[in-house]
């Protein structure tokens, strides 16, 4: 009696996690956990709850028990990857894997209420409902916590009563404190803005907690900060070469800062090919040299579709309606949510170093947006008479807004004037920024004064994070007439097992520039980033890159020191603006219990100072007899309504061990005595009671005395009635 409500609500959070509920197998799990309750003696109690699980497994996978634990293992493993609620019918051996645990949370309940552990019963009551509604859509979770409220409190009162009648006041307390926990779930603390977000958790992968992020992906150079832990944003099962997931490019720089510019190129579902890229020359020339990625979204919830290099098909239906805007960005309709899962095919080139040197400096018409600044179109590299062209943009009036920049053109011609092809004009920037030009990682930095942010990075501060890094390096190679934008995504993460696992500490920006014959290709100007493997040579931190351009130790690895504090992890993004806290249900399910006996408390302190506060000493004395028997009942001590005051006397010495005779005499004079004594005598009485009272709990210990505070026997009707 006392169990069958925690386990029914258990079994329920886990059953509305299916749509359609297989309802027969979660039927079976609630019976399973309550045969425990049934036996007496602690052998006994084991052994059927050993029968029960062994029945369980057997049942809901549909097999015998040792091969079911390696079913349910393995359904562990793939659960991450779907998104709540699934077909059962799709998924049988994940729907045997959330019957059992709904079986076995609630045995724990179960087996909680047979031992009488009502603190035990409400941690499982509390892990057994709250997993699953988070898992759930947010319309459920207050229902579900005021059931699991509901539930806990029905235990405890009915293991603590010994008559069914005593059951009504302390339900009614109940129902009331979980109407009000109800109420203020459902219209104060929306469960959307506050639950913590567990959708997508996988068991198996490495990071923090998976609260959802937004990020902005547009230009910041304000500062940036990390939160305390890392979040698992999503996981990637792709072969062990490292990458950088990309979420956008920003492809405009306009108002001193790099946007996201992209025009739409197409729509429709996520199936298929994406359209053609006029600037990916040869992506779709050799299909099964396409690096696969299967994504799987945790606490990442954004609508940029996360990939390497560029997306060349796409297969997730679960991503609904899809834009694909240039540049290879896939844009979902809605934010992503925790739990979807997608596959794609990139074109991720890996042209060594000396096919990098021979690229020639012919861009196509598509790449000249990538060329310009502001308003400001600089020519290609390589372009006849382009220094003096350049020049020129920085005294025409039509290009004030880029005047400033002109610092930036100056030092990117002098740390490339030894470069003999695009290539080597890039790595000589990029190694620039990395080492050779003293930078240092600052999350923090100084703000500008009077210079434009990318100006002041590169001419004043030297102090930066990932964006002030790519940002300038961008706006150089632009004006150097390399086509350049600034990606903006995360680096590779932790690979384990096939799956790189990726959190907000990987949030990252870079570069991508432009190279005819391969198309957009990564580099990396921040300090401690660019190093991704052995087989990644692109960053000038390659040696194979020096030596493939032969051109000596122009790169000079080892005149760099070492010991100079290299940069740390760096964000690509500022968080967007949002409210953080915690479920719901995880305040309101320990702290419930808490209102409840404080207001319990309240009650009994309300209606004692209302009892030793009458004005007339007859009345004033049938209260002081009422509080000395309702001391008494709430230590378990059973007094008539129509005991003399010789019998209450008797038995108040006997509870209290402390002599009553004064009191007894006292409260005789006050109801019996002369009306002229009354008074006296009832004041003396209350007096009394309270010294007896005082004395009688300071002998007390704690539990007893928490105990006697949050008894509801003295709450009884017609205990005392001739006092109420």
């Amino acid at each position: 009696m006392a169990a069958a409500p925690a386990v029914g609500t258990i079994v329920l959070a886990w059953a509305l996690l299916e749509r359609p509920v297989s309802w027969p197998g979660f039927l079976l799990a609630a019976l399973l956990a309550l045969a425990p309750t049934v036996p007496r003696g602690a052998r006994s109690l084991v052994t059927v709850a050993f029968v029960a699980t062994m029945i369980a497994l057997a049942a809901l996978f549909h097999t015998w028990p040792p091969i079911a634990l390696t079913d349910a293992w393995d359904a562990l493993h793939d659960a991450p990857a779907v998104k709540a609620p699934f077909d059962p019918a799709a998924f049988p051996a994940l729907h045997g894997l959330v019957a059992l645990a709904a079986f076995g949370l609630a045995l724990a309940a179960a087996l909680a209420v047979s031992g009488l552990r009502v603190g035990v019963l409400v941690a499982t009551v509390a892990v057994g409902v709250g997993f699953p509604a988070t898992l759930l859509e947010d319309d459920h979770a207050y229902r579900l916590g005021a059931l699991a409220l509901g539930a806990v409190l029905w235990a405890a009162v009915v293991l603590r009563a010994t008559r069914v009648r005593r059951l009504v006041p302390a339900l009614g307390v109940g129902s009331a404190v979980v109407v009000a926990a109800a109420a203020a779930a459902s219209g104060g603390l929306a469960p959307g803005e506050t639950h913590v977000d567990w959708r997508g958790w996988d068991p198996f992968a490495r990071g923090g907690s998976t609260s959802a992020f937004r990020f902005v992906w547009d230009a910041n150079y304000a500062g940036i900060t990390f939160p305390p832990r890392p979040t698992v944003l999503f996981r990637v099962r792709a072969p062990k070469r490292a990458q950088y997931w990309r979420a956008s490019t920003l492809d405009t720089f306009v108002a001193d800062r790099w946007i996201e510019n992209l025009y739409p190129v197409g729509a429709g579902t996520a199936s298929g090919s994406l359209p053609a890229d006029p600037l990916v020359p040869r992506r779709d020339v050799k299909p099964g040299a396409w690096l696969r990625q299967q994504v799987t979204v945790d606490g990442y919830r954004d609508d940029h579709v996360i990939a390497a290099g560029v997306p060349a098909r796409i297969e997730g239906r679960s991503l609904g309606r899809v834009s694909f805007l240039s540049g290879g960005v896939v844009r979902a309709a809605s934010p992503i949510g925790s739990g979807t899962s997608y596959t794609v095919w990139s074109y991720a080139p890996e042209p060594g170093p000396r096919a990098l040197a021979a690229s020639p400096a012919r861009y196509p018409a598509a790449a000249a947006r990538y060329l310009r600044l502001d308003r400001a179109q600089f020519p290609g590299y390589g372009a006849p008479a382009r220094a003096r062209r350049v020049t020129r943009v920085f005294d025409d009036d039509r290009y004030e807004a880029i005047w400033a920049y002109r610092p930036l053109w100056d030092d990117a011609t002098r740390i490339t004037a030894r470069a003999r092809s695009p290539y080597e004009a890039t790595l000589l920037l990029e190694r620039w920024f990395r080492d050779d030009g003293n930078f240092t990682y600052d999350e923090q930095p100084p703000l500008p004064r009077g210079q434009p942010p990318l100006v002041a990075f590169v001419e004043s501060t030297r102090a930066g994070y990932c964006q002030h890094f790519a940002g300038a390096m961008a706006v150089m190679l632009r004006m150097l007439g390399i086509p350049a934008r600034v990606a903006v995504g995360f680096t590779a993460g932790t690979w384990r097992d096939g799956v790189w696992t990726v959190t907000d500490y990987q949030a990252h920006a870079w570069v991508e520039a432009w190279f005819a014959g391969y198309g957009w290709l990564t580099f990396d100007p921040t300090p401690g980033r660019g190093t991704l493997s052995a087989v990644y040579t692109l960053a000038s931190d390659s040696a194979d890159a020096v030596a493939a351009l032969g051109t000596g130790r122009f790169l000079d690895f080892d005149q760099v020191p070492r010991d100079r504090p290299r940069g740390q992890p760096t964000p690509a993004v500022t968080e967007a603006p949002q409210q953080h806290g915690i479920a719901w249900w995880v305040v309101a399910v320990p702290a419930a219990p808490l209102v409840a006996a404080a207001l319990l408390v309240f009650v009994k302190w309300a209606r004692r100072a209302r009892r030793l506060r009458r004005r007339d000493p007859r009345q004033l004395a049938l209260g002081v007899r009422a509080e000395l028997v309702d001391e008494l009942v709430d230590r378990g001590t059973p007094v008539e309504p129509d005991a003399t005051t010789a019998s209450l006397q008797r038995t108040a010495e006997r509870v209290l061990a402390a002599p009553c005779g004064p009191l007894a005499a006292a409260l005789a004079e006050a109801r019996y005595g002369p009306a002229e004594t009354a008074d006296s005598a009832a004041r003396r009485a209350r007096n009394e009671l309270r010294r007896l009272l005082s004395f009688s709990r300071s002998q007390e210990q704690p539990g007893a005395r928490l105990r006697r505070a949050l008894s509801l026997r003295s709450l009884r009707p017609g205990l005392t009635s001739s006092a109420r």
